[in-house]
Protein backbone atom coordinates (compact mmCIF):
# COMPACT_ATOMS: atom_id res chain seq x y z
CA UNK A 1 0.00 0.00 0.00
CA UNK A 2 2.83 2.40 0.84
CA UNK A 3 4.45 1.78 -2.56
CA UNK A 4 1.15 2.47 -4.33
CA UNK A 5 0.72 5.70 -2.37
CA UNK A 6 4.24 6.85 -3.26
CA UNK A 7 3.65 5.92 -6.89
CA UNK A 8 0.43 7.93 -6.96
CA UNK A 9 2.13 10.84 -5.20
CA UNK A 10 4.93 10.94 -7.78
CA UNK A 11 2.45 10.98 -10.62
CA UNK A 12 0.48 13.78 -8.99
CA UNK A 13 3.66 15.83 -8.50
CA UNK A 14 4.74 15.33 -12.10
CA UNK A 15 1.27 16.13 -13.44
CA UNK A 16 0.94 19.22 -11.25
CA UNK A 17 4.30 20.61 -12.36
CA UNK A 18 3.43 20.18 -16.03
CA UNK A 19 -0.03 21.68 -15.60
CA UNK A 20 1.44 24.56 -13.65
CA UNK A 21 4.22 25.26 -16.15
CA UNK A 22 2.29 25.10 -19.38
CA UNK A 23 -0.37 27.75 -18.59
CA UNK A 24 2.35 30.15 -17.54
CA UNK A 25 4.16 29.93 -20.84
CA UNK A 26 1.27 29.30 -23.23
CA UNK A 27 -0.39 32.66 -22.74
CA UNK A 28 -1.29 34.52 -25.91
CA UNK A 29 1.50 36.84 -27.00
CA UNK A 30 -0.74 39.89 -27.05
CA UNK A 31 -2.11 39.17 -23.59
CA UNK A 32 1.43 38.83 -22.26
CA UNK A 33 2.40 42.20 -23.70
CA UNK A 34 -0.60 43.87 -22.04
CA UNK A 35 0.34 42.48 -18.65
CA UNK A 36 3.94 43.54 -19.05
CA UNK A 37 2.96 47.12 -19.72
CA UNK A 38 1.40 47.40 -16.23
CA UNK A 39 4.07 45.46 -14.34
CA UNK A 40 7.24 46.80 -12.80
CA UNK A 41 10.01 44.67 -14.31
CA UNK A 42 12.92 46.80 -13.15
CA UNK A 43 14.65 44.02 -11.19
CA UNK A 44 14.11 41.52 -13.97
CA UNK A 45 15.48 43.93 -16.57
CA UNK A 46 18.50 44.69 -14.38
CA UNK A 47 19.32 40.98 -14.06
CA UNK A 48 18.85 40.06 -17.70
CA UNK A 49 20.46 43.32 -18.76
CA UNK A 50 23.77 41.85 -17.66
CA UNK A 51 23.61 39.64 -20.74
CA UNK A 52 22.70 42.14 -23.51
CA UNK A 53 19.91 40.29 -25.28
CA UNK A 54 20.51 42.03 -28.59
CA UNK A 55 23.89 40.35 -29.04
CA UNK A 56 22.26 37.03 -29.90
CA UNK A 57 19.09 38.28 -31.51
CA UNK A 58 20.37 37.84 -35.05
CA UNK A 59 21.38 34.20 -34.56
CA UNK A 60 18.65 31.75 -35.69
CA UNK A 61 17.68 29.24 -33.02
CA UNK A 62 18.47 26.32 -35.34
CA UNK A 63 22.11 27.48 -35.48
CA UNK A 64 22.62 27.72 -31.71
CA UNK A 65 22.95 24.02 -30.92
CA UNK A 66 26.34 22.33 -30.84
CA UNK A 67 25.88 20.53 -34.16
CA UNK A 68 24.30 23.42 -36.03
CA UNK A 69 27.00 25.74 -34.73
CA UNK A 70 29.67 23.46 -36.16
CA UNK A 71 27.85 23.26 -39.50
CA UNK A 72 27.65 27.03 -39.83
CA UNK A 73 31.28 27.50 -38.80
CA UNK A 74 32.44 24.97 -41.37
CA UNK A 75 30.55 26.80 -44.09
CA UNK A 76 32.11 30.13 -43.12
CA UNK A 77 35.54 28.54 -42.90
CA UNK A 78 35.88 28.13 -46.66
CA UNK A 79 36.52 31.87 -46.82
CA UNK A 80 39.73 31.51 -44.74
CA UNK A 81 41.80 28.90 -46.53
CA UNK A 82 44.70 27.37 -44.61
CA UNK A 83 43.95 29.15 -41.32
CA UNK A 84 43.38 26.97 -38.26
CA UNK A 85 40.30 28.18 -36.38
CA UNK A 86 39.04 27.27 -32.91
CA UNK A 87 35.62 27.32 -31.31
CA UNK A 88 33.81 25.29 -28.70
CA UNK A 89 31.00 24.49 -26.31
CA UNK A 90 31.03 23.95 -22.53
CA UNK A 91 28.10 22.43 -20.64
CA UNK A 92 27.44 21.79 -16.95
CA UNK A 93 24.41 20.05 -15.45
CA UNK A 94 23.18 19.06 -12.00
CA UNK A 95 20.45 16.44 -11.44
CA UNK A 96 18.82 14.89 -8.39
CA UNK A 97 15.77 12.84 -7.50
CA UNK A 98 12.73 14.77 -6.37
CA UNK A 99 10.95 12.13 -4.29
CA UNK A 100 13.53 9.59 -3.15
CA UNK A 101 16.58 10.46 -1.08
CA UNK A 102 18.44 13.23 -2.95
CA UNK A 103 21.71 12.22 -4.57
CA UNK A 104 23.07 15.13 -6.56
CA UNK A 105 24.86 14.10 -9.75
CA UNK A 106 26.95 16.64 -11.63
CA UNK A 107 28.27 16.44 -15.18
CA UNK A 108 30.62 18.87 -16.88
CA UNK A 109 31.91 18.72 -20.44
CA UNK A 110 33.62 20.90 -22.98
CA UNK A 111 34.43 20.51 -26.65
CA UNK A 112 37.15 22.32 -28.55
CA UNK A 113 36.52 22.44 -32.29
CA UNK A 114 39.59 22.91 -34.48
CA UNK A 115 39.13 23.25 -38.21
CA UNK A 116 40.65 24.56 -41.38
CA UNK A 117 39.87 24.53 -45.09
CA UNK A 118 41.94 23.91 -48.19
CA UNK A 119 39.91 25.66 -50.83
CA UNK A 120 36.14 25.64 -51.26
CA UNK A 121 35.76 21.87 -51.38
CA UNK A 122 38.02 20.44 -48.64
CA UNK A 123 37.71 20.80 -44.86
CA UNK A 124 39.69 19.27 -41.99
CA UNK A 125 37.91 19.05 -38.61
CA UNK A 126 38.82 17.93 -35.06
CA UNK A 127 36.63 17.72 -31.95
CA UNK A 128 38.55 17.44 -28.67
CA UNK A 129 36.38 16.62 -25.66
CA UNK A 130 36.69 16.12 -21.92
CA UNK A 131 33.84 14.97 -19.67
CA UNK A 132 33.61 14.75 -15.91
CA UNK A 133 30.83 12.77 -14.24
CA UNK A 134 28.59 9.87 -15.24
CA UNK A 135 25.30 11.44 -14.15
CA UNK A 136 22.30 9.68 -12.60
CA UNK A 137 22.58 6.71 -14.99
CA UNK A 138 25.28 5.22 -12.76
CA UNK A 139 22.85 4.88 -9.83
CA UNK A 140 19.52 4.41 -11.67
CA UNK A 141 19.56 1.41 -14.05
CA UNK A 142 17.74 2.29 -17.26
CA UNK A 143 17.77 1.89 -21.04
CA UNK A 144 16.87 5.41 -22.12
CA UNK A 145 19.73 7.43 -20.64
CA UNK A 146 18.98 10.26 -18.22
CA UNK A 147 21.93 12.43 -19.26
CA UNK A 148 23.24 12.03 -22.80
CA UNK A 149 26.10 14.43 -22.06
CA UNK A 150 27.52 12.18 -19.32
CA UNK A 151 30.37 9.72 -19.74
CA UNK A 152 33.47 10.58 -17.77
CA UNK A 153 36.82 10.60 -19.57
CA UNK A 154 38.72 10.40 -16.28
CA UNK A 155 41.26 7.68 -15.68
CA UNK A 156 40.95 5.19 -12.83
CA UNK A 157 43.26 7.48 -10.86
CA UNK A 158 40.86 10.41 -11.28
CA UNK A 159 42.96 12.26 -13.86
CA UNK A 160 40.97 14.12 -16.50
CA UNK A 161 41.79 13.26 -20.10
CA UNK A 162 41.17 15.17 -23.29
CA UNK A 163 40.06 12.73 -26.00
CA UNK A 164 39.80 13.08 -29.76
CA UNK A 165 36.07 12.67 -30.24
CA UNK A 166 36.12 13.27 -34.00
CA UNK A 167 38.82 13.79 -36.62
CA UNK A 168 37.79 13.78 -40.26
CA UNK A 169 38.20 15.37 -43.65
CA UNK A 170 35.28 16.45 -45.80
CA UNK A 171 35.37 16.62 -49.59
CA UNK A 172 32.70 18.15 -51.81
CA UNK A 173 32.34 17.69 -55.56
CA UNK A 174 29.96 18.31 -58.46
CA UNK A 175 28.82 21.67 -57.09
CA UNK A 176 28.27 20.16 -53.63
CA UNK A 177 25.98 17.43 -54.99
CA UNK A 178 28.36 14.84 -53.49
CA UNK A 179 29.84 15.06 -49.98
CA UNK A 180 32.33 12.58 -48.52
CA UNK A 181 33.49 12.46 -44.89
CA UNK A 182 36.34 10.13 -43.99
CA UNK A 183 38.19 9.67 -40.69
CA UNK A 184 37.04 9.17 -37.11
CA UNK A 185 33.33 9.92 -37.37
CA UNK A 186 30.20 9.86 -35.23
CA UNK A 187 27.42 8.28 -37.31
CA UNK A 188 24.71 9.89 -35.14
CA UNK A 189 25.89 13.30 -36.36
CA UNK A 190 24.53 12.38 -39.79
CA UNK A 191 21.83 9.73 -39.22
CA UNK A 192 18.63 9.76 -37.13
CA UNK A 193 18.85 13.55 -36.99
CA UNK A 194 15.99 15.67 -35.72
CA UNK A 195 15.81 19.44 -35.71
CA UNK A 196 13.98 19.67 -32.37
CA UNK A 197 15.35 16.67 -30.43
CA UNK A 198 18.98 15.97 -31.29
CA UNK A 199 21.31 17.92 -28.98
CA UNK A 200 21.88 17.13 -25.31
CA UNK A 201 23.63 20.47 -24.75
CA UNK A 202 20.74 22.73 -25.78
CA UNK A 203 17.57 20.60 -26.05
CA UNK A 204 16.48 17.46 -24.15
CA UNK A 205 18.95 15.90 -21.73
CA UNK A 206 17.58 12.35 -21.99
CA UNK A 207 19.41 10.11 -24.42
CA UNK A 208 16.19 8.65 -25.85
CA UNK A 209 15.26 12.16 -27.07
CA UNK A 210 18.67 12.78 -28.67
CA UNK A 211 18.79 9.58 -30.74
CA UNK A 212 16.59 6.52 -30.81
CA UNK A 213 17.26 4.14 -27.93
CA UNK A 214 16.90 1.24 -30.40
CA UNK A 215 19.71 2.47 -32.66
CA UNK A 216 22.80 0.35 -31.81
CA UNK A 217 25.16 3.24 -32.50
CA UNK A 218 28.84 2.51 -32.10
CA UNK A 219 31.52 4.52 -30.38
CA UNK A 220 33.19 7.05 -32.64
CA UNK A 221 35.51 5.10 -34.90
CA UNK A 222 37.19 5.15 -38.32
CA UNK A 223 34.61 5.29 -41.07
CA UNK A 224 33.35 6.91 -44.22
CA UNK A 225 30.10 8.67 -45.06
CA UNK A 226 28.80 9.60 -48.52
CA UNK A 227 25.86 11.90 -49.20
CA UNK A 228 24.20 13.18 -52.33
CA UNK A 229 21.37 15.69 -52.51
CA UNK A 230 18.87 16.79 -55.13
CA UNK A 231 17.40 20.31 -55.48
CA UNK A 232 18.22 20.93 -51.79
CA UNK A 233 15.17 18.93 -50.71
CA UNK A 234 15.94 15.25 -51.22
CA UNK A 235 19.02 13.38 -50.11
CA UNK A 236 20.51 9.91 -49.89
CA UNK A 237 23.44 8.97 -47.65
CA UNK A 238 25.39 5.87 -46.64
CA UNK A 239 28.09 5.18 -44.05
CA UNK A 240 30.47 2.45 -42.95
CA UNK A 241 32.01 2.49 -39.47
CA UNK A 242 34.47 0.18 -37.73
CA UNK A 243 33.35 -1.73 -34.67
CA UNK A 244 36.06 -0.18 -32.49
CA UNK A 245 38.47 2.73 -32.43
CA UNK A 246 41.67 0.69 -32.74
CA UNK A 247 42.18 1.18 -36.46
CA UNK A 248 42.87 -2.56 -36.91
CA UNK A 249 41.41 -4.56 -39.79
CA UNK A 250 39.60 -1.57 -41.28
CA UNK A 251 38.30 -3.43 -44.32
CA UNK A 252 36.18 -5.97 -42.41
CA UNK A 253 33.23 -6.06 -39.98
CA UNK A 254 31.65 -2.69 -40.67
CA UNK A 255 28.52 -1.25 -39.14
CA UNK A 256 26.46 -0.20 -42.17
CA UNK A 257 23.74 2.43 -42.24
CA UNK A 258 21.83 4.15 -45.05
CA UNK A 259 19.24 6.92 -44.94
CA UNK A 260 17.04 8.90 -47.28
CA UNK A 261 14.88 11.90 -46.56
CA UNK A 262 13.20 14.97 -47.89
CA UNK A 263 12.18 18.45 -46.78
CA UNK A 264 8.90 20.28 -47.32
CA UNK A 265 8.45 24.06 -47.26
CA UNK A 266 12.14 24.83 -46.60
CA UNK A 267 13.07 28.13 -44.94
CA UNK A 268 9.46 28.88 -43.99
CA UNK A 269 7.41 28.84 -40.78
CA UNK A 270 6.10 25.39 -41.80
CA UNK A 271 9.33 23.53 -42.58
CA UNK A 272 9.04 19.75 -42.23
CA UNK A 273 11.66 16.99 -42.46
CA UNK A 274 11.13 13.27 -43.00
CA UNK A 275 13.89 10.65 -42.69
CA UNK A 276 13.96 6.85 -42.90
CA UNK A 277 17.04 4.72 -42.36
CA UNK A 278 18.18 1.10 -42.13
CA UNK A 279 21.26 -0.46 -40.56
CA UNK A 280 23.16 -3.74 -40.26
CA UNK A 281 25.37 -4.83 -37.37
CA UNK A 282 28.13 -7.43 -37.94
CA UNK A 283 28.43 -8.27 -34.23
CA UNK A 284 24.83 -9.56 -34.30
CA UNK A 285 25.29 -11.88 -37.26
CA UNK A 286 24.64 -9.04 -39.71
CA UNK A 287 21.13 -8.67 -38.34
CA UNK A 288 19.28 -5.50 -39.32
CA UNK A 289 16.97 -2.79 -38.10
CA UNK A 290 15.26 0.33 -39.34
CA UNK A 291 14.02 3.66 -38.05
CA UNK A 292 12.41 6.93 -38.97
CA UNK A 293 12.61 10.49 -37.67
CA UNK A 294 10.27 13.39 -38.45
CA UNK A 295 10.05 16.99 -37.31
CA UNK A 296 7.92 19.97 -38.24
CA UNK A 297 7.76 23.67 -37.50
CA UNK A 298 4.21 24.98 -37.05
CA UNK A 299 3.50 28.65 -37.70
CA UNK A 300 7.10 29.50 -36.87
CA UNK A 301 6.42 29.08 -33.16
CA UNK A 302 5.40 25.50 -32.37
CA UNK A 303 7.42 22.36 -33.06
CA UNK A 304 6.51 18.67 -33.18
CA UNK A 305 8.76 15.65 -33.60
CA UNK A 306 8.63 11.87 -33.57
CA UNK A 307 10.91 8.84 -33.81
CA UNK A 308 10.45 5.09 -34.24
CA UNK A 309 13.02 2.30 -34.60
CA UNK A 310 12.85 -1.50 -34.55
CA UNK A 311 15.48 -4.25 -34.56
CA UNK A 312 15.29 -7.77 -35.93
CA UNK A 313 15.14 -10.56 -33.37
CA UNK A 314 18.82 -11.48 -33.49
CA UNK A 315 19.95 -7.86 -33.21
CA UNK A 316 17.44 -7.26 -30.39
CA UNK A 317 18.83 -10.24 -28.49
CA UNK A 318 22.37 -8.92 -28.89
CA UNK A 319 21.61 -5.25 -28.16
CA UNK A 320 18.88 -5.86 -25.57
CA UNK A 321 16.31 -3.51 -27.14
CA UNK A 322 13.65 -4.58 -29.62
CA UNK A 323 12.00 -1.25 -30.44
CA UNK A 324 11.69 2.34 -29.26
CA UNK A 325 9.49 5.29 -30.08
CA UNK A 326 9.12 8.86 -28.89
CA UNK A 327 7.25 12.03 -29.71
CA UNK A 328 7.19 15.57 -28.41
CA UNK A 329 6.28 19.16 -28.92
CA UNK A 330 7.71 22.56 -28.19
CA UNK A 331 6.89 26.21 -28.44
CA UNK A 332 8.29 29.67 -27.90
CA UNK A 333 6.73 32.09 -25.46
CA UNK A 334 7.43 35.66 -24.45
CA UNK A 335 7.48 36.02 -20.65
CA UNK A 336 8.81 39.01 -18.70
CA UNK A 337 10.21 40.42 -21.94
CA UNK A 338 12.26 37.24 -22.48
CA UNK A 339 11.78 34.52 -25.10
CA UNK A 340 11.60 31.03 -23.62
CA UNK A 341 11.75 27.72 -25.50
CA UNK A 342 9.68 24.95 -23.93
CA UNK A 343 10.02 21.27 -24.84
CA UNK A 344 7.94 18.30 -23.70
CA UNK A 345 8.58 14.70 -24.81
CA UNK A 346 7.43 11.17 -24.01
CA UNK A 347 8.88 7.85 -25.17
CA UNK A 348 8.87 4.11 -24.63
CA UNK A 349 11.68 1.61 -25.01
CA UNK A 350 10.85 -2.10 -25.32
CA UNK A 351 13.53 -4.46 -23.95
CA UNK A 352 13.94 -7.71 -25.80
CA UNK A 353 13.64 -9.95 -22.73
CA UNK A 354 10.83 -8.16 -20.87
CA UNK A 355 7.13 -7.71 -21.57
CA UNK A 356 6.77 -4.24 -20.05
CA UNK A 357 8.32 -1.19 -21.76
CA UNK A 358 10.44 1.46 -20.10
CA UNK A 359 8.67 4.82 -20.08
CA UNK A 360 10.31 8.24 -20.03
CA UNK A 361 9.09 11.84 -20.10
CA UNK A 362 10.95 15.14 -19.96
CA UNK A 363 10.04 18.81 -19.73
CA UNK A 364 12.55 21.62 -20.15
CA UNK A 365 12.40 25.41 -20.36
CA UNK A 366 15.36 27.12 -22.00
CA UNK A 367 16.29 30.78 -22.17
CA UNK A 368 19.29 32.08 -24.08
CA UNK A 369 20.72 35.17 -22.40
CA UNK A 370 22.90 36.13 -25.35
CA UNK A 371 24.87 34.49 -28.15
CA UNK A 372 27.09 32.67 -25.64
CA UNK A 373 25.01 31.58 -22.64
CA UNK A 374 21.72 29.84 -22.02
CA UNK A 375 20.16 28.16 -19.01
CA UNK A 376 17.49 25.45 -18.75
CA UNK A 377 15.74 23.67 -15.85
CA UNK A 378 14.67 20.07 -16.56
CA UNK A 379 12.06 17.71 -15.13
CA UNK A 380 12.28 13.97 -15.91
CA UNK A 381 10.04 11.01 -15.09
CA UNK A 382 11.25 7.43 -15.53
CA UNK A 383 9.24 4.21 -15.14
CA UNK A 384 11.76 1.35 -15.52
CA UNK A 385 10.85 -1.85 -17.34
CA UNK A 386 11.79 -4.14 -14.45
CA UNK A 387 8.99 -4.76 -11.97
CA UNK A 388 11.17 -4.45 -8.85
CA UNK A 389 12.26 -0.88 -9.64
CA UNK A 390 10.42 2.20 -8.47
CA UNK A 391 9.49 5.17 -10.59
CA UNK A 392 11.91 8.07 -10.52
CA UNK A 393 11.31 11.81 -10.77
CA UNK A 394 14.37 13.97 -11.32
CA UNK A 395 14.92 17.70 -11.48
CA UNK A 396 17.96 19.24 -13.06
CA UNK A 397 19.61 22.45 -14.16
CA UNK A 398 21.87 22.87 -17.20
CA UNK A 399 23.97 25.82 -18.31
CA UNK A 400 25.71 26.00 -21.67
CA UNK A 401 28.43 28.30 -22.97
CA UNK A 402 29.43 28.71 -26.61
CA UNK A 403 32.84 30.27 -27.17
Amino acid sequence: MLFKQNKLRMRLIFTWLILFSIPVFVQARTESDELLSDRDTTLVDQFFGLFETQEGADIPEAQRSKRKQVDELLKALTQRDGQLQFNGVATASLQTELVHKPNYQGVGSFDIFAFTSFGKHTILFFDLEAVGGDGPDQIIPNLSGLNADAGSTQSDEGIDHLVVLEAWAEFRALKDLLTVNVGKIDVTNYFDNNLHANDETSQFLSGAFVNSAALPALINAPGIRLRTSFVNRFYLQFALSSLDNSGDDLMRNHFKIAETGFMLFPNTDWEANFRIYGFEHPAAGHSRGFGLSVDELVAGRFTVFGRYAKNEKKLAEWFGIERAWSFGLGFKQLFLNREFNVGLAYGQTDPQALDAPEKLAELYISNQFNQWVYLSPHLQWLDPATANQKEHVLVGLRINFSY
